[in-house]
């Protein structure tokens, strides 16, 4: 822009030059208050075309590779990508623009969603027939009343169908208005390729890329609540009436290896519909190294979903050093 302001401004001399214009005419059409009389500084415009900005401090890099030779690992996976999340730098991709159904997964944005109506969390909560959703473990009674916090582990923990239904309705929102807020986020988030269609993973419209769902896992993780409660391998939720009602996590990795020292679990979701197989998000951390963000989308079996995303966490951290300028 300076180089073509500079050119302009030679040009404008030169027809000064040929042909002088009335400057009263000028004057009268100017909008602007006088200005103090200014040189041109052949040097300094020089100075500024040729200046470049300064580098910006602790600026995040991506990651090096220190094994060239090693280009990932073989998964069951239709689909996967492991990212580093401070750079967003793509360290393995296995058909990354290829839309799949997303299964349980959607529930981190159903949670995300819901939380950014800021609910009291220590309010009692009730199921009612209407929040009945079948395909998979209903954790908690009708009959019972729990916390609003209580219905978000449920959820989120146990993948429990029910307890996400009743989130949405303790929204305030219609049904109908709660996906399409969740779709509006979505937007918001820049996840291009993805479509939510209810609040519960349990239609097979829920449809996404990994690339998007990595980007979900990075922003929805900012978040210290849903951090923690997808870090629980169990919870125990006890109802007004004093029933305790046990929950177990969906995610197996909570009780391996990669969630012991130097590894870390920031947080996760898994995902599962016959249409979509078995899916997995995950953001991990490491002692020595940045994190990273693992998603797997159409593994062959509940087991094969956790083997793909630990193999390729293991093998990334192996594989690249990470740095800090």
């Amino acid at each position: 822009m300076i180089i073509k302001l500079f050119s302009q401004l030679l040009i404008v001399g030169a027809l000064m030059q040929l042909a002088p214009v009335d400057a009263g005419a000028i004057q009268d059409r100017a909008t602007l208050p006088d200005a103090p009389e200014r040189g041109f500084d052949l040097l300094a415009a020089h100075d500024v075309l040729t200046s470049s900005l300064p580098e910006a401090k602790n600026r995040d890099v991506a990651p090096v590779s220190v094994r060239p030779t090693s280009v990932g690992v073989v998964t069951s996976a239709q689909s996967a990508i492991v990212m580093d999340r401070a750079s967003g730098e793509v360290l393995f991709e296995k058909n990354v623009h290829t839309p799949r159904a997303i299964g349980s997964i959607t529930k981190l944005m159903t949670a995300h969603v819901f939380l950014g109506g800021n609910p009291d969390l220590d309010a009692p909560a009730t199921l009612l027939s209407q929040d009945i959703r079948l395909g998979a473990s209903q954790h908690l009674s009708l009959s019972d009343t729990y916390t609003v916090r209580g219905l978000l582990e449920a959820s989120l923990i146990g993948s429990d169908n029910t307890a996400t239904a009743a989130l949405a309705r303790l929204s305030g929102l219609s049904l109908g208005d709660f996906v399409a807020r969740m779709n509006e986020e979505a937007a918001v988030l820049g996840m291009q390729h993805t479509t939510f269609a209810d609040t519960t993973g349990l239609s097979s419209n829920n449809r996404s890329v990994v690339s998007d769902i990595a980007i979900m896992l990075d922003k929805l993780f900012e978040n210290e609540l849903l951090q923690e409660v997808t870090q629980m391998p169990t919870a125990t939720i006890v109802g007004t009436s004093g029933r305790s009602y046990f929950i177990q996590t969906t995610d197996d990795l909570l009780t391996t290896f990669v969630n012991e020292p130097p590894y870390g679990i920031v947080g996760a979701k898994t995902g599962f519909l016959p249409e979509a197989g078995y899916c997995l998000g995950t953001v991990f951390d490491h002692e020595d190294a940045g994190e990273l963000i693992v998603v797997v989308l159409g593994s062959n079996s509940k087991k094969g979903r956790f083997q793909d995303v630990k193999s390729l966490a293991v093998w990334a951290y192996d594989t690249f050093a990470w740095q800090t300028l």
